[in-house]
Order: structure tokens, then sequence, then C-alpha cells
């Protein structure tokens, strides 16, 4: 399965995405890929991958993930149900898998996701997709990357 989803993911990397801003939110539909640095709160729901670069402060929550590979220093906590935490991770954190869940919190937040699903983004910081540039929001910036073509 993950390595149909690789593939998959290679395959769609060429694929365009649609970009539509509504009031605060903005949303991306297609599948594909986003890269966010910033401080606050960023969680992500998505089938796919995330490669995260740890800089030693904060918390990564990881649920329902197929592999979680940590590369560097900090804590780990694995849970019975499977669902890790680290803590003041500093170094690289590469995460796979089906429907998981990845929230990201710390005043220095740096990771690029494939795949789709959604992410919310609240704080302050700037994101990078496909089609350009955008900033995080306060009062929360959804990003929605999904499998059908869809803008609003």
């Amino acid at each position: 399965m993950f390595k149909k989803m690789i593939l998959a993911v290679t395959m769609m990397m060429i694929a365009v995405m649609g970009f539509a801003s509504v009031a605060s939110a903005d949303t991306v539909s297609g599948y594909g890929w986003l890269k966010a640095t910033g401080a606050g709160v960023a969680t992500l729901k998505l089938t796919g991958s995330v490669a995260i670069t740890g800089h030693g402060a904060g918390i990564i929550y990881i649920k329902g993930a197929e592999e979680v590979r940590a590369e560097g220093w900090g804590r780990r906590t694995n849970l019975n149900n499977g669902d890790v935490i680290l803590r003041g991770y500093r170094g690289k954190v590469t995460i796979t898998g089906e429907r998981m869940s990845v929230r990201m919190v710390g005043g220095k937040i740096d990771f690029v996701a494939h795949g789709f699903g959604t992410a919310t983004l609240k704080g302050r910081g700037e994101y990078r997709t496909r089609n350009g540039v955008g900033i995080w929001s306060a009062d929360g910036t959804t990003l929605s990357v999904g499998e059908a073509v869809t803008a609003q």
C-alpha cells in the first residue's frame, strides 16, 4: 500500500492544483505539496508524507502514521495506541501514512507535506504551494489538498 502511495505521489507531483481564496481561509485543491515555516500551531490531516525540520523547541503529536523516522536529538514517547509524541526535537523527522494526523506546536515550525488532506496553520508564518505563497493567519489559515481538482 505504501509503495502505491509513493508511486502516486511521484506521478501526481506534476498535476496542476487549483487555488482560491475565501475570506480569511485559503483553499488549495489538487494532489500536491505544501511547504510552511512559522510559529504557532500547524495541524495536518492527510494521506502522504511530512518532512519536518526540528529546531529543538516545540512538540510534535503524530496519530495514525505507518512510519515515523526521527533522526536527531530530543525526547520520543511511543504510546500504547501507536501514537508518537516528539518533544524538543532537533533534527529531521519523516512521517508517512494514510489518514494520519500530525500536529506541530512551537516557536519554529518548518515542514514540507506531500499528498492530500487538510492543513490548518494558526499563528504567523508563510506557506508555499506550487501556485505561490501565502501568509498564516492568527485566526487560522486552512489549506485543503484533495484528490479531485475543484476550486471554490
